[in-house]
């Protein structure tokens, strides 16, 4: 029997803090050419997209990026839910992995 996804705790440092979070890790996980450019967030609304710990609206929140931060997409989606790790926030390189909705993605490379 093929396991499609694993779960793992590690430690979000996003927020500056460090809490232990269950995430989902896809069986498939590696690297991809492609990237995800965060963009088209309203400024005026919430102003975030949310990194989960798994594909869904039904698993927490470990994370967020804001228009212009990047994140490298890791394995196949799930849906328009696309595992990502790794990139850059606010400018910065930043380390993270979780799940992001693509809907707000520019793709490159």
């Amino acid at each position: 029997m093929k396991i499609g996804m694993l779960t793992l705790c590690l430690f979000s440092t996003l927020s500056g803090t460090a809490v232990a979070q269950s995430i989902v890790i896809p069986a498939d996980r590696g690297p991809t050419d492609t990237g995800c450019l965060v963009t088209g967030l309203d400024p005026n609304g919430d102003g975030f997209l949310s990194l989960r710990a798994g594909p869904g609206t039904d698993y927490a929140q470990i994370g967020s990026l804001h228009n212009g931060d990047a994140a490298f997409v890791y394995a196949s989606p799930k849906g328009r839910w696309l595992y990502v790790e790794n990139g850059a926030v606010g400018g910065k390189e930043a380390k993270f992995r979780g799940w992001i909705y693509d809907a707000w993605c520019e793709f490159y490379p």
